[in-house]
């Protein structure tokens, strides 16, 4: 059974002069996409070497969402077309890709910082 992935909102940008003369921004945001398989988790990055993330039953990743607690993590992401990409983060990371899945993901926290990542993984359906 597929469950339906949802990212929906907006994002905006708003000058904060009054006397700016740059333009507000907001642009919708609504992406769905049915899943037939997918993987959450709390990663506790104990160690200061990388941490595989691990897909359970999933083949493939089309939607991932990495969300740090605590301190910046490298995400190493690794697709379908063999290219590994390191990422930074220090809040919020989100990729959806329908044609080039995410095949392998590994993190690594700052030296000696306590830090948790919450992971959500999708596989399209």
């Amino acid at each position: 059974m597929a469950d339906q992935f949802v990212l929906s909102g907006s994002y905006t940008v708003t000058p904060l002069s009054l006397t700016s003369l740059d333009p507000s921004l907001a642009t919708p945001i609504d992406e769905p996409l049915a899943l037939k398989s997918k993987q959450p988790s709390d990663i506790t990055l104990s160690v200061d070497t990388p941490v595989a993330v691990p897909f359970g039953t999933l083949v493939n990743a089309h939607v991932v969402i990495l969300k740090a607690l605590g301190g910046k993590v490298k995400a190493r992401l690794t697709s379908a077309d063999g290219t590994t990409q390191a990422i930074p983060f220090d809040s919020f990371l989100i990729l959806m890709s329908q044609t080039v899945p995410i095949t392998a993901i590994d993190l690594t926290r700052v030296l000696a910082t306590a830090t948790t990542v919450k992971v959500f993984l999708g596989e399209k359906a």
